[in-house]
């Protein structure tokens, strides 16, 4: 007897055949590769390997594999029939798994126990597939697999059509599993069989690639992303959706051409240069009354047969007196997979000859009253037979289970069906081992499943009895229900666990929201529903599909009766939000957070106040209103010094920005570095983000943004640099595409500063492919500017286009409401109009830059505004003015510790005196300056520095 919660050796590792099973790591290897199973049939392997030769019973095992779930004795079959597949253990005799008729299973191998160093485990290799484990053995096959791998050598769209049932998916998946290898950037499936929205196909790539993003055009950014990589795309079973998927593939052909795919569907999707491939019915015997089983077994439709009917019956074997039974009721299902496998699982209702008679009733039953082709009829015929023999409570749970988009589990088929979790358990169990429910090996729950086949059918019963309405209403609330659960469980786990847990559930969400939308009265429920998808949708970047969702629930509030609602605060802040940050700092996203903010105020909702308020102040410091901002952030500072301690951080976070932007440098590097260095050391603590919208940087991100910029002003470049490419690099590890295009876009202006052109180069040219593939509309003019300024920063006189390219970005940046910064944009711009020898238009643009600086208290580039000035009045012959107001820009700048402004306004003080023969002065004013800085001398500044000191004399 297994004892459930018994100690086992979880170091151990044992060696039987070809395969390596190391229970520590949960991890099965043939020939040093991991083999896909799922957990509990490995759990099962891991019981019997341990304990070779004894008998465990099924209870036993069950009652160690699914300790607190009910399951039935069909659960553990499908568990151990898969674990067999996967060993090869299907011969007779089984070399490794036996089954104890009526008790249990007992393994048969010789183990060899491992020692340390007798084995080398795999290293870890990054994702090259998201294939689901292939739990049935495939049958008849071989050919058509090696004839579909050799047509997607010839051709680059192969599309595999067959009959419903006829094992499409089955097939196509083997041909992928193979091809893992042979692509080098892997072999991606794309279910298509749950979408109903042709437009979200993109949608459904992006998704499987891993494609996060938040343009306008997802199928733009998954042929950016697959560009230049070799892959395999699987679009499985597109027949509701041949224009869509025929122009995805065309399209994504067109951009990359490393790129292959393979179709399934149930007719051709008559695109450019398809090759089409014909599945047809698993190949069944000629009629002969003297066929024996030896030579029935010959044919794959009979070896599928009693592959099923021995995981139903254990004792069940082919004797020669049916075989000739069998082949004929092959024959009658003409080959297809599906209704084999159904009418299989009924060998222990009815045995062979049973079997057959029944389904010659029910064919001779339906002859003439169903239109359609022939194969068709007799999926349909098979199902019609096989669902009728169901007791009432199954059929009704079938019936339910079929407005699920994909997987679910026990809780989620409970609600449906508004039956016990436990009575529940029992009959989906049963359902799987008749094969009306395929089970999902690879969930770390039990989970199941219904082929596109019979859920199509099962939709049809759904609405036959009159309990469409009901139970979509139920599948509503019931995602609701998990996602308003994931909410809450959002800051508490690593991001990638959340993604892997909910982000099935996305499939469903469109179902609810689309049946919603077609009854008036599921309005709230409607609502609440895209509020709870909120995190899902943004988790993996599908802005757009949640942009129309939002939009069209904030246009329905009045209608469903809940303006000024929690519901309405949410909307209007993600609104607000995502608008602010696709599509530039508008008016409407300032009206949707000051909205969202009065309804949050109103509610009492702290939450929503510090959240609205952290927004509202990250608008009015990027639309330049600073002083606004800081007194929103005072608000902020206040409130959560009161009410939120968590939440302290990030408002110290924003406000450095403000503290930056006004110039406030003194105690704001000390106070950024500890708090950075403590940030770093708390990067796997999840909870840190709990107040920060995910439109927002991360923290790390905003810390070290800051902090790059005033390390550089206060005199260490190199500090400033390690910093913004360490950013960089956090942003990239986490994935955040916000926090990544944040990152980027400080770090321009670092790098441009210190003189790296080459870097900032680099770092723009990221910009820009991150700000394409997200839509960050408001990223754009940053890269825009940067390209151009470094261009006129190579050469003593700029290039035309380097001076357009500035004015360019500076009216995208008017266009967008991004005004903060617009002082030290238009010094760049006069100062390459100096050079370009524009001294008037010049003269305009820094006094207007003086100006706009002192009307919006942006004081942090005030010195460096001051010297551009001057270097303007040089040009223009007017030394005696010059040489004033670099004094009072050295002053400027000293005052408010800006070393390195000090550093610029003192070169250019020293130039001005060399060449009015004072360079003994110049020297003693320009060294101690010089000699202040402890680092940086490979930076552009201090180059120039120490080659004016030089050329001063000793």
């Amino acid at each position: 007897m297994v004892v459930p919660n018994e100690p086992v050796d979880r170091a151990a590792r044992h060696a039987f055949g070809p395969f390596v099973l190391v229970p520590g790591r949960q991890l099965l290897l043939r020939d040093e590769e991991p083999i896909r199973l799922g957990g509990r049939a490995l759990e099962i392997l891991v019981a019997l390997v341990e304990r070779p030769g004894e008998v465990l019973t099924k209870r036993a095992l069950m009652t160690r594999v699914w300790p607190d779930t009910v399951v039935d004795e069909s659960n553990l079959k499908v568990n151990v029939a898969a674990l067999r597949r996967a060993l090869g253990d299907t011969t007779s005799p089984p070399r490794y798994i036996a089954t104890v008729v009526g008790t249990g299973y007992r393994f048969v191998g010789a183990i060899a126990s491992l020692v340390s160093g007798d084995h080398v485990e795999p290293a870890a290799t990054s994702r090259r597939h998201n294939l689901p484990t292939l739990g049935t053995q495939i049958f008849g096959r071989d050919d058509a697999i090696e004839e579909l791998r050799h047509d997607l050598r010839a051709s680059r769209l192969v599309s595999l059509v067959g009959a419903g049932g006829i094992g499409k998916t089955t097939v196509a998946l083997a041909v992928a599993e193979q091809a893992v290898g042979v692509f080098a950037d892997g072999v991606w499936l794309v279910e298509l069989a749950l979408l109903r929205d042709p437009e979200l196909v993109p949608n459904a790539i992006a998704a499987a690639l891993g494609v996060a993003s938040d343009a306008s055009d997802l199928l733009d950014a998954v042929c950016n992303h697959l560009r230049e990589r070799e892959t395999l795309l699987v679009l499985d079973s597109c027949e509701h959706l041949l224009a869509a998927t025929a122009a995805a593939s065309e399209r994504i052909l067109a951009s990359a051409g490393r790129v292959r795919i393979l179709v399934t569907s149930r007719e051709p999707l008559v695109a450019r240069d398809e090759h089409v491939h014909r599945l047809p019915g698993l190949a069944t015997p000629p009629p002969s009354p003297s066929l024996k089983a030896v030579e029935a077994l010959g044919f794959a439709a009979v070896q599928l047969f009693v592959d099923r009917a021995t995981e139903r019956l254990d004792t069940f074997t082919l004797a020669d007196e049916d075989a000739p039974t069998v082949a004929a009721l092959c024959r009658s299902l003409d080959g297809l997979a599906l209704a084999i496998e159904l009418a299989a699982t009924r060998i222990d209702a009815f045995g062979v000859s049973g079997l057959s008679k029944q389904l010659d009733d029910r064919f001779r039953l339906l002859t003439g009253r169903r239109a359609g082709p022939e194969r068709h009829r007799t999926l349909t015929a098979t199902l019609d037979w096989s669902y009728g023999l169901l007791s009432a409570h199954e059929a009704m749970l079938l019936r339910a289970t079929s407005v699920f988009a994909g997987v679910f589990d026990i809780e989620g088929a409970s609600a449906v069906a508004r039956s016990s979790p436990a009575e529940v358990a029992v009959t989906l169990s049963q359902l799987a081992a008749k094969s009306l429910l395929a089970t999902d090996i690879d969930a770390e729950g039990v989970a199941y499943r219904l082929l596109e086949t019979t859920r199509t059918y099962c939709v049809e019963r759904l609405a036959s009895h009159g309990e469409d309405g009901a139970v979509r209403r139920l599948h509503a609330e019931h995602v609701c229900a998990v996602l308003e659960r994931a909410a809450r469980e959002w800051a508490q786990r690593p991001a990638r666990a959340w993604g892997s847990s909910y982000g099935r559930l996305l499939d469903d969400l469109r179902g609810a929201l689309a049946w919603a939308a077609t009854d008036a009265a599921s309005r709230p429920l409607r609502i609440r529903l895209t509020v709870a998808g909120l995190l899902l949708w943004n988790h993996f970047s599908l802005t757009q599909e949640c942009r129309a969702h939002v939009t069209r629930a904030i246009e329905e509030l009045e209608l469903a009766g809940l303006p000024g609602t929690a519901e309405e605060m949410k909307l209007q802040a993600w609104f607000g939000t995502a608008t602010m940050f696709t599509r530039g700092l508008t008016s409407p996203s300032l009206a949707a957070l000051r909205r969202s903010l009065a309804i949050a105020e109103r509610l009492g909702d702290v939450d929503g106040r510090v959240g609205c308020l952290h927004l509202i102040g990250v608008f009015e410091l990027f639309t330049g209103e600073h002083d606004a901002a800081v007194r929103t952030l005072d608000t902020l500072t206040a409130l959560v010094g009161t009410e939120v301690p968590s939440a302290v951080l990030e408002a110290e976070a924003v406000l450095g920005i403000a503290e930056l932007f006004t110039g406030r440098l003194h105690g704001l590097r000390h106070r950024f570095e500890r708090r950075h260095a403590l940030d770093l050391q708390e990067t796997g603590d999840a909870r840190r983000h709990r107040y920060q919208v995910r439109y927002l940087s991360d923290r790390i991100v905003d810390v070290g943004n800051v902090l790059s910029h005033v390390q550089w002003l206060t005199g260490s470049p190199d500090a400033a640099l390690r910093t913004a490419d360490a950013t960089v690099a956090h942003a990239l590890r986490t994935q955040h595409h916000v926090a990544l295009s944040t990152a980027l876009s400080w770090a321009c202006p670092v790098h441009y500063l210190s003189g790296h052109l080459d870097d900032c180069t680099r770092i723009v040219e990221m910009l820009d492919q991150e700000a394409g593939r997200h839509g960050f509309d408001v990223r754009r003019p940053v890269s825009m500017f940067y390209r151009a300024a470094v261009a006129g920063a190579r050469d003593r006189t700029p290039p035309v286009s380097a001076l357009e390219g500035v004015e360019r970005a500076i009216a995208e940046f008017t266009a967008t409401g991004h005004l903060a910064r617009m002082p030290f944009y238009l010094a760049v711009h006069a100062d390459l109009l100096v050079r370009y020898g524009a001294l008037d238009r010049a003269e305009r643009t820094i006094r207007a830059a003086l100006d706009r600086a002192h009307a919006k208290n942006e004081r942090w580039c005030l010195p460096e505004l001051v010297r551009v000035h001057a270097s303007v009045l040089r040009a223009m012959d007017r030394p005696d003015e010059a040489e004033a107001i670099l004094a009072e820009a050295m002053t400027m700048a000293k005052a408010m510790g800006a070393h390195s402004w000090t550093l610029r306004a003192a070169n250019d003080l020293a130039m001005l005196w060399r060449s009015r023969t004072r360079s003994a002065e110049a020297r003693a004013m320009l060294l101690p300056v010089f000699q202040s800085f402890t680092e940086g001398h490979a930076t552009r500044d201090l180059t120039v520095t120490a080659g004016l000191l030089a050329s001063l004399g000793p």
